[in-house]
């Protein structure tokens, strides 16, 4: 997240925090049937899913969705947990991907494999289908996928005579560019100016990396800790440099404060979900450039995101369910989406079609996340990825903040890590 977001610091996050209230939208029928979808989409997205929504409700008597806004995927996972508890789940929610394995562990969904056409099966990208399938069963219809790009600023690029249309390319070039962009501008002994942030928050930040290592962060059967190989130690190594070698990096800024601070122009470069894309070019103050996410030996990307999945015990709701699922994500949807927003299209067919091919020449940004699916991974999924997340997000602020050895500190995680699939496998 989800995270994945998935991942890096979002400029979505730092307005999402001031959007708590519940929607409920669409006109009120008293014929047909009701549907309940929660979702986690506020500001930009959620305007654009609002809009979705009120034209299905519009374009027929039989389905009626009633839209609710339950918080960001964590306060979500909490809100649909208790729901399912208690017996009031609703219809259809949009579930992290990261957190789908924690419904299939408790029962509390039902495989829709067998409602999924050829044509689906055939025109969604088969990433986007191993992002929500489990063994061979599917338990979630893909939506709003994203993975990371490079945001960064031109304006600060062509003040010191950096080409702006030639962001870097490798995480080197990242160095290289970031010693240049770095000002203090005063000469008073602070920085005014960072040249980059990686935000790496837990899995979705770390586990990118490892992958451009060679590494992998758990091994295929999900048994066992990978991250604390040479790889993963070299990653953290690499993020060390950059805040304490070559400090052209904060090494103890929250998400928050970061997201805050590239809004207000002091970080030049950073990873950022493409999500972002949409706000970003209408709200930030300075001329914005998105590149591919940098990569180390190999190019790697993390894809995350969310799914619907569809709660309900009811053949009939299932059924208006899965009805309104495939109306929402038909290409014609999937382009709108994707302008409307940055997520990713789901579809070969809205990839490939003229409509998306002319938006994307007037508007490259929105192609350079399409661009980078080639690459694109969903995280190592398990049940267990929620606790693990907060296992690495401890060992990375002891590395970065306190300078302890990535070795040591990553070992100890591992260990950790290794406990909790261990206890689980013998269970």
């Amino acid at each position: 997240m989800k995270r994945w977001a998935y991942i890096g610091f979002t400029l979505l996050l730092l307005i999402a925090f001031s959007c708590t209230t519940l929607y409920a939208m669409g006109r009120r029928r008293r014929k047909g049937t009701r549907l309940t979808f929660w979702h986690s989409m506020s500001i930009y997205q959620g305007d654009a899913l609002e809009r979705l929504v009120t034209e299905y409700n519009d374009s027929q008597d039989n389905v009626n969705v009633d839209l609710v806004f339950q918080g960001l995927y964590g306060e979500m996972k909490t809100k649909l947990i208790q729901a399912v508890q208690s017996g009031n789940e609703p219809d259809i929610a949009q579930v992290a991907i990261e957190y789908l394995d924690i419904y299939i562990q408790g029962g509390n969904i039902e495989p829709i494999t067998e409602r999924i056409s050829e044509e689906d099966r055939s025109d969604i990208l088969s990433q986007f289908w191993s992002g929500v399938t489990r063994g061979r069963e599917v338990y979630a219809f893909p939506f709003n996928l994203s993975v990371q790009v490079l945001y960064y600023n031109k304006d600060a690029f062509r003040e010191i005579g950096l080409d702006p249309d030639k962001p870097p390319k490798t995480w080197d070039d990242v160095i290289t560019y970031g010693i240049q962009l770095t000002k203090d501008f005063d000469n008073n002994g602070v920085v005014d100016q960072w040249g980059v942030l990686i935000s790496l928050e837990g899995v979705f930040g770390f586990t990118p990396l490892i992958r451009q290592m060679g590494g992998e962060f758990l091994n295929q059967d999900r048994t066992k800790a990978l991250f604390n190989s040479e790889a993963g130690v070299k990653v953290m190594e690499l993020v060390q440099d950059l805040a304490h070698t070559h400090r052209i990096m904060p090494s103890n800024w929250t998400l928050f404060e970061g997201a805050s601070a590239f809004l207000e122009g002091k970080i030049v470069m950073g990873p950022i979900t493409c999500a972002g894309i949409k706000f970003a070019e209408e709200n930030l103050p300075w001329d914005m450039g998105i590149a591919p996410l940098p990569y180390i030996e190999n190019k790697s990307v993390l894809l995350g995101g969310a799914g619907l999945v569809i709660f309900s015990r009811s053949s009939r709701r299932q059924k208006a369910a899965f009805d309104f699922i495939s109306w929402l994500t038909q290409k014609e949807n999937c382009i709108r989406w994707h302008k409307a927003t940055g997520y990713l299209p789901l579809r070969k067919s809205a990839i490939e079609s003229y409509e998306l091919q002319g938006f994307h020449r007037l508007n490259p940004n929105y192609r350079v996340p399409v661009d980078q699916l080639p690459y694109a991974r969903p995280p190592d999924f398990t049940p267990y990825l929620p606790q693990i997340d907060q296992i690495i997000r401890y060992a990375i602020e002891d590395i970065m903040i306190n300078k302890k050895d990535p070795q040591i500190i990553l070992d100890l995680a591992a260990e950790k890590t290794n406990e909790i699939l261990n206890r689980e496998e013998e269970r």
